[in-house]
This record gives structure tokens, C-alpha cells and sequence, in this order.
């Protein structure tokens, strides 16, 4: 079929991605060692060009008796855009009964079958498909790149010819020659020219709330999905009511009533050996069940979710996989992992292959953990993270032996943020963290994971070992900033800081005009681009290089100061301001030193 480098993650296919450790994914070779391959398929797209593919945490010292922060709940709060909670819980099916054990082999599967397959849906998303950007391309490639696709030289009668390093040289324009063509990105509803890929998902209420992965949906300019009612098949038209790349999860929404939704059960209460069935549309084969065992749980920093920073980099997710070996291939991403009673303890998501196929390795979302995140999308389409302020790393024999541990295990505290919640709770360094909110901290992924997963604000006791002793110190954990996950990755420099940024949340950050992403000038980008003091407003971190505003000079990087000719302060500030404006909106842009005007179309 086609080569896969690395990890691969897409909502059409195999996107290529670079794992972690190597967080460069150009500098990835083409190597034979396994590979995370996200399962799933593009129909349409085999022979076309695949695009290739961090928490911390605030204190104040409770009463004596205080108790530990119950875990969030399932509903989101009476204040949410979705439903209200007490309608929403009506809607959700659970049974957390424990497993039968030590029974007869069971024969057959089929009542299982049956109480699932009702509601898993087969997800079909439409792309646009981009012309390749030259700056993708191999040098040594690109003259090819220039003759065949228009560029200059071959037979373009308004190119120059090609120059003494193979690219394109431009021709001296006459008085009245037409000014040479730009290539043009086809129409964004021309169904000719889109990528088609197929995922599957599962009906989690009657009333067509879906789950399913993120990479399944990501980008798809449309979704519909294909539910099988009475043994017809109904095609629904779907929309996203929120998304979070960071552990894959998406919720999406068609308008039907009377569906038949997914009995969900207890991913906590699963051991290894159970056995489970997988549901979905491998290889766009709808309604195809699978059956193996629960082959290890907790699987983490195997580098199969996450999401770009911005520069070029890859910013860690959030894993907690179960890991089986029941067949999972292309077009199973999204669809249900359920146990021997037909309940839904996961979400199919990735798995590890040399080929790109099954290989006896699939990976799945703890349903517990989706339905979090569920909670979150639910209100306002966004996912709050908690925060502790630390970096961490895991407590292995060699840092054991030279900070005079007996035992391994646990997450040793690195560095400590200034004013974070940490500091604040009295956390030192060399500390090292075995237990937060009642749960064992066996690894620093493991406290990652938990201080993200509780709401910020919650007050948490953390148990930690300082000189040959455990204590209990109280931290109140605030939210995640945005400068941690668009600013630092894996080798930040220190600990983001909470406040002004974590206060805006999603406001921090967003689309200033069409195709421009700006965000609020914190210290750590001030800083990292070397950004005057007096220089104030927003930096823009993203430029689409087929919006007008690129057309018009908008770059990476710059700062814009004014918007409509009055200062800008943050992101937000300046969102308002270009959506005053019906036609065009007027940017003051400082640039390395210089400062200038742009002229933008805002529609």
C-alpha cells in the first residue's frame, strides 16, 4: 500500500507523526522498528500525498479534617450550553456490575453482538485537499515540483526558467502583460477535490449525542454519519460539538430521536485477561465485530496523541490506554471496545503494527476517561485542565540511589514554578510525590495524568516523601494555562505560570481574521522572540498561506498593536475590534522593527 514513518494520526487515514522522543518529525528516518498506526482509513486516498502526522499544578492549607476532592461528575453544571444535567443523565445507559467470574467457556458472542451493534455508527469525513506547499518539498525535488504543477519554467509562458539552484527564476514583466497566475486552492465545497476517510463511533444517547475520536473529525469540512435503524441504513448530516486533541476525543451530533444508545460500563474495574469485542468499520466494512483479551492497562508516553505547538513541535497528550489484541485496523478509530457483557469500556484509538494493519497490538481510550472529557465539551466545546506547577520526572533506580531512596517509584519534583499552586502548598524540590487525592503515584505520567483530569479549583492532599519521611501537604490546583501548551513541550525551560492567561482561558487565544491565529503577548513569547518592552498587543502564531490576509503580507510572528487604529491588549480585545468591521479591518504590525499597515478582508 504506502510507506508509514512513524506515528500516524488523521481523521483520513494514516497521518504521519513523530513519537515524543523525537520530536522533530522531518528528522525521522524510515526504519523498520514498530509503528503507531491510528486506525483509521481514507477510501479515496491511497494513491494521493498523506500529510505528515504537557500537567503541572495552587495551596491553601484546609482544616485539619479536611477531605479529599470528591472525583468531577459525569454532568456538566447547571450553567452549560447542552442540556441540563438532569435530562442528560436520564439519557446515558450505565451498568458497573462486576464480570462473572471463573464461568464455562462461552460458545458463542452473539448476544453480545446484538446488544451493541445497534448503536455503532460508521463516520464518513469530507477535507478540501491543499495544493502542496514548496517548502514541504525536498530541494532536490522541487524542479520536478516546478514543470509539472504550473511553476515557472516547462511550458508556463509567464515563468522565467529555472536559475543556477533549480528554482524558479521570475521573467522581467512587460507593460500589459497579464500579471503571472497564482496557484489557487480548489473550492472548499467542490466534492472533486476532497479527501474522504471513514471512522466509526458509538451513540451514547438517544437523541444522537456520538462518540468518537478527534483525529476522526479533525479538519472535516463535512461529517456524516451512517446509522443502521431496523436493519435500513440512514445517512445523517453530523456537527462537532467539541473536540480535544490532547486524549482524542470527539463528540459530535445528528438530529434524530429514537436511537438505540450504547450501554457504558467501569474502564477501572477491568483486569488483564478479560475479554472484550471490538465493533466498527475496519477497513469501511461497517458493523464488523472482533473478540480477544484485555492485554495490559495503563498504557502511557507511547506518543500516539497530541497536538502541534505551533513551532514545528509535538505537545505531549494525555494516554491511559487499555491495551488488547482483539483485531483493530483502519476504520475501527472511534468505534466501541466492549467487555463480555456488551458494556463499553473503551474507544478504539491506535495501534502498534510494522505494516500499518492489525499486529495483535490495539490501543483504546478508558470510557471513565472520555466520558470526562464528555463532561467538559458538553459546556462550552473546551476542555479545563487542572494545574500544579512542577516538572517532574519518574523516580528510577538511578535517581533513587543519588537522593538516598530505597524503593523506586513515584514522581520526583524537578523544579518548582513560582507562585504556582506548588509552591504555594509548600512542595519543595528533590520531594518526590507517591500519592495525590487518594490515588497512588507510581510514575510522573500517572500524576500528570490525575491533576489533569481534576477541575481547577479543587483542593487535593498530596502525600509526599522528604527525608526518609511521608507528609501531607494541601494544594488548590488553578487551570492549565494556554502558554503550556502553545508555548512549551518537551523541553521547555521552566514552568508555565498561571494568571493573566489561564484567567482568559480560551479568550488567549483564537482567530483574529480569516485564516489568522493570534495569541496574547505573555513574558515566555515576548521573550522567545525577542520582543521589545514598548511593543504591545498580539503575536500572530498562525497563518493560513491560502487566506487573503497572507496574500496581504500577514507573517508568523508579527505583533499587532492596533486593530482599527485603538490598542490592543489581548487576543480577545482584538477579536472584538476586527468584528466590528463588515468589509476590512486596518492592522498596525510590528515586524522585527518595523511597523507597518495591512489592509485585511474580513469575510
Amino acid at each position: 500500500m504506502f510507506n508509514i514513518p512513524s506515528v500516524t494520526t488523521s481523521e483520513n487515514e494514516a497521518l504521519l507523526k513523530e513519537p515524543l522522543k523525537n520530536p522533530n518529525p522531518k528528522k525521522h528516518s524510515m526504519k523498520t522498528h514498530p509503528r503507531f498506526c491510528i486506525a483509521f482509513t481514507c477510501a479515496g486516498m491511497l494513491a494521493s500525498g498523506l500529510p505528515g502526522l504537557q500537567a503541572q499544578q495552587p495551596a491553601v492549607q484546609p482544616a485539619a479534617n479536611q477531605q479529599p476532592v470528591t472525583p468531577p461528575p459525569l454532568l456538566p453544571p447547571s450553567d452549560t450550553k447542552g442540556p441540563p444535567p438532569a435530562q442528560f443523565a436520564g439519557k446515558i445507559i450505565t451498568d458497573t456490575s462486576p464480570l462473572p467470574n471463573n464461568g464455562q467457556l462461552q460458545m458463542s458472542y452473539a448476544s453480545v453482538v446484538d446488544k451493541i451493534l445497534p448503536s455503532v455508527v460508521t463516520i464518513y469525513s469530507s477535507t478540501p485537499i491543499k495544493t502542496p506547499d514548496v517548502e514541504q518539498i525536498p530541494p532536490q525535488l522541487r524542479p520536478f515540483f516546478y514543470r509539472f504543477f504550473g511553476a515557472p519554467g516547462g511550458s508556463d509562458p509567464f515563468g522565467g526558467g529555472m536559475n543556477e539552484d533549480d528554482e524558479p527564476a521570475p521573467a522581467p514583466r512587460r507593460r500589459g502583460q497579464p500579471q503571472r497566475p497564482q496557484p489557487q486552492q480548489p473550492p472548499a465545497d467542490d466534492d472533486a477535490h476532497q479527501e474522504r476517510g471513514v471512522g466509526s463511533g458509538m451513540i451514547i444517547t438517544a437523541d444522537g449525542y456520538i462518540i468518537t475520536n478527534n483525529h476522526v473529525v479533525a479538519e472535516a469540512k463535512k461529517i456524516e454519519v451512517s446509522v443502521d435503524i431496523n436493519g435500513a441504513t440512514k445517512t445523517y448530516k453530523a456537527t462537532v460539538i467539541g473536540t480535544d486533541p490532547l486524549t482524542d476525543v470527539a463528540l459530535i451530533k445528528i438530529d434524530a430521536t429514537g436511537l438505540t444508545p450504547a450501554t457504558l460500563g467501569d474502564s477501572s474495574k477491568l483486569r488483564v485477561g478479560d475479554v472484550v469485542l471490538a465493533a466498527g468499520a475496519p477497513m469501511e466494512l461497517s458493523r464488523s465485530v472482533t473478540q480477544g483479551i484485555v492485554s495490559a492497562l495503563g498504557r502511557s508516553n507511547e506518543g500516539i496523541v497530541g497536538k502541534g505547538n505551533g513551532r514545528g513541535g509535538r505537545v505531549q497528550g494525555y494516554e491511559d490506554f487499555i491495551q488488547t489484541d482483539a483485531s483493530i485496523n483502519p476504520g475501527n478509530s472511534g468505534g466501541p471496545l466492549v467487555d463480555g457483557m456488551g458494556r463499553v469500556i473503551g474507544i478504539s484509538t491506535a495501534i502498534l503494527s510494522r505494516t500499518g494493519m492489525n499486529a495483535g497490538i490495539g490501543f483504546a481510550i478508558p470510557i471513565n476517561m472520555a466520558l470526562h472529557i464528555v463532561e467538559d465539551l458538553l459546556d462550552d466545546g473546551a476542555v479545563q485542565r487542572g494545574f500544579l506547577g512542577v516538572q517532574i520526572t519518574d523516580l528510577d533506580g538511578a535517581l533513587a540511589e543519588r537522593l538516598g531512596f530505597k524503593e523506586q517509584g513515584g514522581a520526583v519534583v524537578m523544579m518548582v514554578g513560582a507562585g504556582s499552586p506548588a509552591e504555594k502548598a509548600g512542595i519543595q524540590l528533590e520531594d518526590v510525590i507517591v500519592a495525590i487525592n487518594g490515588q497512588r503515584v507510581d510514575s510522573s505520567s500517572r500524576l500528570r495524568l490525575i491533576v489533569s483530569g481534576t477541575k481547577p479549583g479543587s483542593q487535593i492532599p498530596i502525600d509526599v516523601m522528604r527525608g526518609g519521611k511521608r507528609m501531607t501537604v494541601n494544594a488548590v490546583l488553578e487551570a492549565l494555562p494556554e502558554e503550556a501548551l502553545s508555548e512549551l513541550g518537551s523541553g521547555q525551560r521552566g514552568v508555565p505560570r498561571a494568571g493573566a492567561g489561564a484567567a482568559q482561558g480560551q479568550d488567549n487565544i483564537g482567530e483574529l481574521v480569516s485564516g489568522v491565529t493570534v495569541q496574547t503577548l505573555t513574558p515566555a513569547l515576548r521573550e522567545r522572540h525577542d520582543i521589545p518592552g514598548n511593543v504591545n498587543g498580539v503575536i500572530v502564531t498562525k497563518v493560513d498561506a491560502d487566506s487573503r490576509a497572507a496574500a496581504m503580507g500577514v507573517e508568523e510572528n508579527d505583533v499587532i498593536s492596533h486593530v482599527n487604529r485603538k490598542p490592543v491588549a489581548n487576543a480577545a480585545e482584538a477579536r472584538t475590534l476586527a468584528k466590528g468591521s463588515d468589509k476590512t479591518v486596518l492592522l498596525r504590525v510590528w515586524r522585527k522593527g518595523d511597523t507597518m499597515l495591512l489592509m485585511i478582508g474580513n469575510n
